[in-house]
C-alpha cells in the first residue's frame, strides 16, 4: 500500500502547508470526524466510481456530510449506470482500501481512464480540505485550492460539478 512518506514528500515538493492530527485508526468519515473535532476543514469523502463496464472511473470528492443520488451524479457526468468500484479494484488502481482513498492515491500514478471531479458545494463553503493521506490513522488538513496543484503535478485534470 502507499503510504504516508509519499504524501509527506509530494508536500514538500510542491510547497504546501499542512497539519497532520493523528488519532485511531478509522475505517468511515462518522468514526474519523470525532477525532478531528474542534478542527477547521471540510470533512470529505472520496468516491470512485465505474461506468457499466469498469473501464472508465470517476473519483468524486465531496463534503462527507452530502448524501449522493447516484442516478442524478450519472447524469451530472453523462455516465449510465455508475456503481462503486470494487475493493479489489481500489487497491490495484490506487494501492489502497476502502477509506483510505483520496487525491494521494494518484501520485506516481497516471490512469487515463480516471476523472477526477469536486462537489462545486463543498469549493465555496470551505477554506480547508481533509482526507487521509494514505494512512487511516492520520488525518492531513490543507488550503482547499492545493488539491489543484496537487492533481496538475500527477497529470490531473479535474471539473468542478454541481449534483
Amino acid at each position: 500500500m502507499r503510504n504516508f512518506g509519499e504524501v509527506e514528500e509530494l508536500m514538500a515538493k510542491l510547497k504546501i502547508p499542512y497539519q497532520i492530527v493523528e488519532h485511531p485508526a478509522s475505517y468511515s468519515t462518522e468514526e474519523s470526524d470525532k477525532y478531528i473535532e474542534g478542527h477547521e476543514g471540510c470533512r470529505s469523502k472520496t468516491l470512485v466510481l465505474a461506468n457499466k463496464k469498469s473501464t472508465q472511473f470517476y473519483m468524486v470528492i465531496m463534503d462527507d456530510s452530502k448524501r449522493v443520488e447516484m442516478n442524478k451524479l450519472g447524469e451530472v457526468l453523462g455516465v449510465n449506470r455508475l456503481h462503486f468500484a470494487s475493493e479489489e479494484r481500489l487497491e490495484s488502481m490506487l494501492g489502497l482500501q476502502p477509506g483510505i482513498v483520496s487525491i494521494y492515491g494518484l501520485v506516481d500514478n497516471k490512469m487515463d481512464n480516471m476523472h477526477v471531479y469536486f462537489d462545486r458545494e463543498m469549493l465555496e463553503e470551505h477554506d480547508i480540505m481533509t482526507f487521509h493521506p494514505n494512512d487511516n490513522t492520520k488525518t492531513i488538513f490543507f488550503p482547499m485550492e492545493d488539491c489543484f496543484k496537487i492533481l496538475e503535478s500527477q497529470g490531473y485534470t479535474y471539473a468542478i460539478i454541481d449534483f
